[in-house]
């Protein structure tokens, strides 16, 4: 359970998920996606909100007993039509037309999805946290996954639920930070990049000053954090990183590697 590890500001985006935000994570272990996943599900549940999960059956089979540990009666909250769990390889290929996603037969398959979840009114408030543009993202379908998220977007403005959607992906990816997190910002309220922020920023602060000097480090961060136009809200330390890659790419790349290392040498510290 949650409450032998502190609690990350992420934590609290997810559970405190309102109609009208649209939460994108980024990981690369199970255990941070069970974590935040389970989150915000258990504070649907918590909250009398209606809560819609959409996972593939492996990562279903990783949160069921999560859920369960955490004080979820499972079962309980499938019966009286709270719980809404869809097998992700089951619905997508109920939407796909020539390998893109359908725009009315998906909007009218999720609405339907939405209106059961309402449960005759008992849950107007309902929350969706699924796994298919991350299914087509894995599948190297990456034109069809932003458009599904597109579509999500609609949705959710539409239907007026939260949204919540998760990818393998690897935030110290030179590719991810130039293409597809501004890409994801288009679409998105909220980014989830890592699962320790406070690791994040001492990771990112260090790499800065190794690489441009402790005196150009204050300067880059002062100007870039005040003048960056943030696409989603995020941890200051991922603003930056994006906002170099925007004004200074050529100091990007090698900060961005750095505060891998940086990252991932505390992580075994820690551990």
């Amino acid at each position: 359970m949650d409450g032998v590890r502190k609690s990350e500001p992420w934590d609290r985006v997810v559970a405190d998920a309102a109609p009208g935000d649209h939460i994108v994570q980024l990981y690369q272990d199970q255990d941070f996606l069970n974590r935040a996943v389970c989150r915000f599900a258990g504070a649907a549940i918590a909250n009398g909100e209606g809560i819609i999960l959409v996972p593939t059956l492996t990562h279903w089979n990783a949160f069921r007993p999560r859920l369960e540990a955490e004080g979820v009666d499972v079962e309980a909250a499938r019966e009286r039509g709270q719980l809404t769990v869809v097998d992700a390889d089951e619905l997508l290929p109920r939407f796909m037309r020539d390998g893109m996603p359908d725009s009315p037969v998906f909007l009218g398959l999720a609405a339907d999805v939405i209106g059961q979840a309402r449960a005759g009114g008992r849950y107007q408030t309902v929350r969706w946290w699924g796994e298919m543009v991350n299914v087509l993202w894995e599948r190297g379908d990456v034109a069809a996954s932003m458009n599904l998220e597109d579509l999500f977007d609609q949705l959710g403005r539409e239907q007026d639920v939260a949204l919540f959607c998760s990818f393998l992906m690897d935030n110290f990816n030179g590719e991810v930070h130039t293409h597809m997190l501004p890409r994801l910002g288009t679409n998105h309220s909220h980014l989830l990049p890592v699962e320790d922020y406070a690791r994040l920023e001492r990771a990112v602060a260090d790499a800065l000053r190794e690489t441009v000097g402790a005196e150009e480090a204050r300067v880059l961060q002062s100007r870039l954090l005040s003048e960056y136009r943030q696409p989603f809200d995020m941890p200051r330390a991922q603003a930056l990183l994006l906002a170099l890659h925007q004004v200074v790419p050529t100091v990007a790349n090698p900060v961005l590697q750095r505060s891998r290392e940086l990252y991932t040498a505390a992580s075994g510290a820690a551990g």
